[in-house]
């Protein structure tokens, strides 16, 4: 029951997360919003090492927690963030997991890993969702434009699992976790003084969205996913994340009244199409090799 609600609340948490951004980036800024989302995640994050502190992290180890907290929380946030300022919620949701897919890239161009041709057409066909979507947000699929800095902002979450997979061995997740978002909310500490300020002079309602995101999505959606991949695995636990688009979308709807273009539903059942099936296959490929 237990892992249930946990993967349960994940998806819920997390699919909230793009709905309740693109209301608060209609008058926060990008980065008052990232330091506004982590500074109690980094709170919560501190008090957890300190609580679990066992022995001294090595200055190689956390240059490599800094790394990874710079990449996969502070620029990510920014690139999120500031494509999501043009990009509608469920359009970022699809969008973002692209991100298994640019995992396995990304180990095939700096790790020289193997990467099969059935990932090749996962990515090919995960780019043509994107660029379905894009053709309804603005800029489309230039340079620069919503779609394509979300985009890569899913290429630098897989970039930051790369980093932060070697330490997860040896901290455990949720240690790991927390040194990343520690050292990925130092870059954001410039702009504490401009996210306190703006959260006192609004609404009660831009400070509701701001907690809710701040404590649920944010806090505790990285700690039912951790127990989550801790109960069911990397690779299954990874199925239920295509379950936040919709979730999302839908939040977005009822909270909102925002409702999806046809692009981005067709675009969205593409991408989640092509990653669902491309690692349905790649693990079916691995059970046939064991069996063999």
């Amino acid at each position: 029951m237990i892992p249930i609600l946990a993967v349960s609340f994940t998806v819920f948490f997390w699919g909230s997360s793009f709905p309740v951004m693109s209301f608060l980036l209609q008058t926060a800024d990008p980065l008052v919003l990232g330091a506004g989302r982590f500074s109690l995640a980094a709170f919560f994050s501190l008090a957890w090492c300190i609580y679990s502190y066992k022995s001294k992290i090595s200055i190689e180890h956390a240059i490599r927690f800094f790394t990874a907290g710079f990449v996969g929380i502070f620029l990510y946030n920014v690139f999120l963030n500031y494509g999501q300022q043009n990009v509608s919620a469920g359009a970022s949701s699809f969008i973002v997991n692209c991100n298994p897919l640019f995992t396995a890239l990304i180990g095939f161009l700096i790790l020289k890993q193997k990467v099969t041709i059935i990932h090749w057409l996962g990515i090919t066909l995960c780019l043509v969702g994107v660029s379905i979507i894009s053709i309804d947000q603005e800029g489309g699929l230039e340079l620069g434009s919503g779609a394509t800095l979300i985009l890569f902002a899913a290429i630098l979450t897989a970039i930051y699992f790369h980093i932060l997979k070697p330490l997860v061995s040896i901290y455990g997740a949720l240690t790991s976790a927390s040194y990343t978002i520690i050292f990925g909310t130092i870059p954001m500490l410039f702009w504490f003084p401009e996210t306190f300020g703006f959260i006192i002079n609004s609404t009660n309602e831009v400070r509701i969205a701001f907690l809710w995101l701040a404590l649920f999505p944010t806090t505790i959606g990285y700690l039912t996913w951790t127990y989550t991949v801790g109960h069911f695995g990397a690779n299954k636990a990874s199925l239920f994340l295509y379950l936040i688009p919709p979730v999302s979308i839908l939040l977005d709807f009822i909270w909102y009244d925002n409702a999806p273009s046809l692009y981005t539903i067709i675009g969205g059942l593409i991408i989640i199409v092509s990653v669902s099936l491309t690692l349905f296959l790649q693990n079916k490929k691995k059970l046939f090799k064991i069996k063999e």
